[in-house]
């Protein structure tokens, strides 16, 4: 029986993100069949297209860094066509295991999801709630909307501070990519700040302002002396959390 290769593993290969071994697998995928070469010549294709339509200058703004650690890691506009549907997937080691891609809920009509991962020496590593994470960690963040239209991520660290990841400037919600898990651009360097860190995804089916929240998050941070399981909310919005257990690197 031929195994299917997901577009993501394609893509994931095509610009070399791929442990050896996996990579290897799907040179001998493409050599058994034809149909594998032909979708990632498509990938590359479409993202040609991408780039020709919407140059790298158009995605490059400045944003003022805030007074904690955003690594901004902007992103060509040919990885954002496809790339940033990328998740930390590998495929099997032995031949005869089926291919295995890495999703996260989030489909319509269910509920919204957040997901981090962290940069690894081989490409990244899906955490899972609570997982210890080390001061240096570089965190990609990532969201399904589940269909809401609107929505925002931010964090609390062990210190109180509020870091606003999504929108990285700006005072609103931003308007959500349906569908497929979607990466923030931006790579989120954790400090030393001790305990942990929680990160929030408050989506709305209207917009909303994001300062309220921030200054809400800050407010409970200081009440509990410590970061908060849930967030305060206005009513109409929700919100979904993954924590993140702080561990000084030795």
């Amino acid at each position: 029986m031929t195994r299917h290769i997901p577009d993501v593993v394609l893509e994931r290969y095509r610009l070399n993100e791929l442990p050896e071994r996996s990579a290897r697998t799907v040179e001998e995928m493409m050599a058994a069949d034809p149909g594998v070469r032909e979708r990632l010549e498509a990938l590359a294709a479409s993202d040609a297209e991408i780039q020709r339509q919407y140059p790298s200058s158009t995605f490059v703004r400045e944003v003022a860094a805030p007074p904690r650690r955003l690594v901004i890691s902007l992103v060509t506009a040919a990885a954002m066509g496809v790339a940033a549907l990328i998740l930390a997937v590998a495929l099997p080691h032995a031949p005869q295991q089926p291919a295995e891609t890495e999703r996260v809920k989030g489909t319509i009509g269910g509920r919204p999801s957040l997901a981090l991962y962290r940069r690894t020496d081989t490409g990244s590593e899906r955490l899972a709630d609570g997982d210890v994470a080390r001061p240096g960690d570089l965190l990609r963040v990532g969201y399904a909307s589940a269909g809401r239209p609107y929505g925002l991520i931010l964090s609390i660290d062990g210190r109180g501070t509020v870091t606003l990841h999504l929108p990285p400037a700006g005072n609103r919600a931003v308007q959500l990519t349906p569908g497929k898990t979607i990466l923030l651009d931006a790579a989120y360097e954790l400090d030393d700040a001790p305990r942990l860190e929680r990160f929030y995804f408050v989506t709305g089916k209207e917009p909303f302002a994001a300062e309220p929240l921030v200054s809400a998050a800050r407010r409970e941070a200081a009440r509990q002396g410590s970061v908060p399981d849930r967030l305060p909310l206005p009513a109409g919005l929700e919100q979904v959390t993954v924590a993140v257990q702080k561990e000084a690197r030795k």
